[in-house]
């Protein structure tokens, strides 16, 4: 049995009692102290609360800023890519047009009717326009998209498109918003003059974008109703499109804006202030078009921003007070239980003075009942002895001298009685093997396992020189362990795998290893009988034998000494087998050698 540790308060029960009683004989200072501990943390804690409420505050307004901010600059980018679709699908009808008109060398060519089924052609297929026109050389009207055409006409048209070149889609001008000849709504120009191969001025191609489009589509977006978006001229400097629709703000000059005044390579922007000196202040961001002349921009209130933020400062406000007042109670129980602490205290004192007697008391009981467990098994074990051999003495007397007397049935009892009492003089051994193990004490040590397991082997071998066993052992197997107890485990593994592969025509054996986390693994494997995992959870315990009734001698020790060694290093050992596919045996030991010596250090305590 491993001798008990005396339990390390016993070397400072002695100071412990001294300054308890110390501590006993002054409860008045022990009491100041207390209370001056208690309404300092009270203190510390309470300005710690306040501090971290305020910090708490300051950053859900900086997040709730920054969520807006994110927010603005997504719905800008969204708006960027819609504008400049928007815009380049008109820039590309009105370019088709004029390349058309340059062809055929101004518009007389076309004529009225063809220029005007060309122009509704191509305006169907732009929501965004209201309508295109076609002005001469002279600034008269030449068409303008909406009035019917003939079918036939609108097809010869679309028919002779020609190939848009990559040089006419440039140059275009966007004009200031104005009212529509048409409908009365704001609309804004976009135009494109048209020269022959020459150089000469044949006339103007335009688009008249829509306002109305623009609301509907920012409609469906469902804003906040205090959201805006414009769209800003940056060489104009003025407002085409303001969302939701004001009148007031379209076509409005917009030179101080940040937007305006910051440079071209600034595609994006992130302000806040009063947008044309109007309260209430504002987020506004701002994106810039790389390839036109527009700036798209969205603008939130900062109080509209801030709204759940005055909700959750209330809360937090609120979480502040009530912890405020939770230690402000919390101090005023620790400043009554003072009092009390101090007893408790003197009465803990007085326990710990009689601690160290009677955990001395206690020790020196259990060792007398180890050695008393340790000298029962071994006389338990010369006691049994005695009386076997006596059995076994006089049953072979019997068979000697009344041997012819008895019949055959009673030889068989007389043989099964000698073989008994033999078995039972092996377990008794086997017993005190175990018994070995458990007292041993742990010597750790680097073992190189795959020497031992090639001596082991090789002795199996010089024993059964008419088995055939093809065996294996993987080379630099090394632990921290006990080389003496490793032996005797290796030589339980791998004399089951020999003594399991008599039926195996060649027996294979293996012992391998490998890393395991913060482990060491090693395995023995063979190709013997194996058995069944459902029996698995017998197979360590003693006396079990699996393979009794096929004629595999044992005692059933062998692998719960096993357990035990590996046990006593730290590790596990497990099996895994199948019926006639063979067994491996697996067991772990620490790799650090520290993890090993804890069981060697309570050993020799």
């Amino acid at each position: 049995m491993e001798q008990a540790r005396t339990p390390p308060s016993i070397h400072s029960s002695g100071s412990l009692s001294t300054g308890s009683a110390q501590s006993a004989r002054q409860p008045g200072s022990s009491l100041r102290r207390l209370r001056v501990a208690v309404w300092l943390s009270f203190v510390l804690l309470a300005a710690l609360n306040i501090g971290a409420a305020v910090s708490l505050i300051r950053y859900d307004r900086e997040s709730a800023l920054q969520r807006t901010e994110s927010e603005l600059q997504s719905l800008a980018r969204v708006l960027e890519e819609h504008v400049a679709r928007s815009f380049g699908e008109t820039e590309n009808a009105v370019a088709e047009i004029a390349t058309l008109l340059a062809a055929q060398n101004g518009t007389d060519a076309l004529g009225e009717r063809e220029l005007r089924a060309l122009l509704s052609q191509r305006a169907d297929r732009l929501p965004e326009v209201e309508y295109l026109f076609v002005e001469r050389e002279d600034g008269s009207l030449a068409a303008r998209s909406g009035d019917p055409q003939p079918p036939d006409e609108v097809q010869s048209i679309s028919a002779a498109r020609p190939t848009l070149p990559q040089h006419l889609k440039e140059d275009f001008e966007i004009g200031s918003p104005t009212r529509s000849s048409v409908s009365g709504q704001w609309i804004i120009p976009i135009t494109r003059q048209v020269f022959d191969a020459s150089g000469k001025y044949l006339g103007t191609v335009g688009a008249a974008i829509s306002h109305a489009y623009f609301d509907g589509v920012y409609r469906d977006l469902q804003l906040a109703a205090s959201d805006t978006i414009l769209i800003l001229h940056a060489a104009h400097a003025i407002t085409l499109i303001h969302h939701p629709p004001v009148d007031g703000q379209i076509g409005r000059s917009v030179g101080d804006s940040p937007a305006i005044s910051a440079t071209s390579e600034s595609h994006s922007k992130v302000v806040v202030g009063t947008p044309n000196g109007e309260a209430p202040e504002r987020i506004v961001a701002y994106r810039r078009l790389t390839d036109r002349p527009l700036i798209v921009g969205t603008s939130r209130s900062v109080e509209d921003a801030l709204a759940d933020f005055h909700e959750h400062r209330l809360r937090i406000a609120g979480g502040a007070a009530v912890t405020l007042t939770l230690l402000g109670a919390l101090a005023l129980l620790l400043h009554r239980d003072a009092r009390r602490r101090n007893e408790e205290r003197q009465a803990l004192a007085e326990l710990n003075a009689t601690l160290e007697e009677r955990v001395q008391s206690r020790t020196a009981e259990l060792e007398q009942s180890n050695r008393e467990l340790l000298s029962f098994s071994y006389s338990v074990s010369h006691d049994l002895r005695a009386p076997l051999r006596a059995i076994n003495g006089f049953a072979h007397a019997l068979d000697e001298d009344y041997g012819e007397r008895l019949d055959d049935t009673g030889r068989n009892y007389l043989a099964r009685m000698q073989k008994a009492s033999l078995r039972m003089g092996d377990l008794i051994d086997e017993l005190l093997k175990l018994a070995s193990v458990s007292h041993h004490p742990l010597r750790i040590e680097q073992t190189d396992v795959s020497a031992i397991a090639r001596e082991i082997l090789d002795e199996l071998a010089s024993h059964s020189h008419d088995r055939i066993v093809h065996s294996h052992v993987d080379s630099g197997l090394y632990a921290d362990a006990d080389a003496t107890l490793i032996r005797k485990a290796l030589e339980n593994l791998i004399g089951n795998a020999w003594k399991f592969t008599r039926d195996s025509h060649p027996g294979l054996i293996q012992v391998g290893g490998r890393a395991h986390g913060d482990e060491n693994l090693f395995y023995v494997t063979d190709n013997g009988v194996g058995f069944d995992m459902e029996h698995a959870a017998r197979l360590f315990q003693p006396f079990q034998q699996l393979h009794k009734r096929e004629g595999f001698e044992g005692s059933g020790i062998g692998l719960a000494s096993v357990r035990r060694i590996v046990e006593r290093h730290g590790g596990s050992v497990w099996a895994e087998s199948a019926p006639g596919a063979g067994t491996t045996m697996f067991f772990t030991l620490p790799r650090s050698p520290a993890m090993v010596r804890r069981p060697r250090e309570r050993q020799t305590r």
